[in-house]
């Protein structure tokens, strides 16, 4: 009996091991993200106007935050401005290298925007809103253009929760829209074609995860775009996705084999285990 006990145990032990692999685990930090919005508004010519805000929840006391915008595949970015809401209100930041309080300053390279802003908080919450142009977000081929770029990199310390991103097309009723996100497996792709909108919608992205978007569209919607590549493009990218959601779906289905093998082997376990404590 005691070794039927033991071993009813032991599935115990082994089952919720198995819960706990497919749940991240984390120590609690300093401070939380906990609202990510991002605004990309393509224009014509194939550049973009980005709003990007994002909520923190400080517990003590801080100087400042860092914010990254991965450059990789587009053409740059313009001056950004920053300002930010808390209980004191909404302040617009200025630009400096002086690293005083509520000041910004900015650093580039050619794949990545870092913004550096100094602002003293403590035990609150707050926005901070950052805007600036992208620069040749858009290719135009011969058969589509398309955007193909890291809205959000790799550069995050911290989890981002309640991430929703909107891509709104200079034009509507674009009826050969298409788009596919790649990062989280637990985000949402929401194509409008009649408003030529595509709407990112993620519960939680994990540190130096990134979030990238994908999406071709004719080349008639940006038609003032010089960032040209005379060639084909559209079966290719087309080939490319099917690839990459093949993938991902495989990926998506792990988590529920390891949960019902789990339930398989409780069921076992404890049968077993019930068989011996009579016997």
């Amino acid at each position: 009996m005691k070794k039927g006990i033991a071993f009813f145990g032991m599935s115990l032990v082994l089952l919720f091991g198995l819960f706990q692999f497919q749940n991240e685990v984390r120590a609690d930090d300093n401070y939380d993200i906990n609202k990510y919005l991002v605004n990309v508004k393509i224009q014509n010519d194939g550049n973009a106007e980005v709003t990007q805000k994002i909520t923190y929840k400080f517990d003590g006391d801080f100087h400042g935050v860092y914010y990254n915008q991965d450059l990789k595949g587009i053409k740059g970015a313009g001056s950004p401005e920053v300002s930010v809401n808390d209980n004191q209100g909404t302040m617009d930041l200025a630009k400096s290298n002086s690293e005083l309080d509520n000041t910004f300053n900015v650093q580039k390279t050619s794949d990545n925007m870092r913004i550096k802003v100094y602002h003293d908080i403590s035990d609150q919450s707050a926005t901070f809103t950052y805007r600036y142009k992208l620069l040749g977000v858009i290719t135009n081929y011969k058969d589509t253009a398309a955007l193909n770029w890291k809205i959000i990199g790799t550069g995050w310390d911290e989890p981002l929760n309640n991430v929703k991103i909107k891509i709104q097309l200079p034009k509507k009723n674009i009826k050969q829209l298409q788009a596919w996100s790649h990062g989280p497996l637990n985000g949402y792709t929401d194509v409008d074609k009649d408003k030529g909108l595509v709407t990112l919608t993620i519960n939680n992205v994990k540190a130096n995860q990134f979030v990238e978007s994908h999406i071709i569209f004719p080349t008639s919607v940006t038609e003032s775009n010089t960032n040209t590549i005379n060639k084909n493009k559209k079966l290719s990218i087309l080939k490319q996705e099917k690839g990459l959601a093949e993938e991902a779906n495989n990926r998506r289905a792990v988590p529920k084999k390891v949960f019902y093998a789990s339930l398989i082997i409780f069921s076992l376990h404890s049968y077993f285990s019930i068989f011996i404590i009579v016997s």
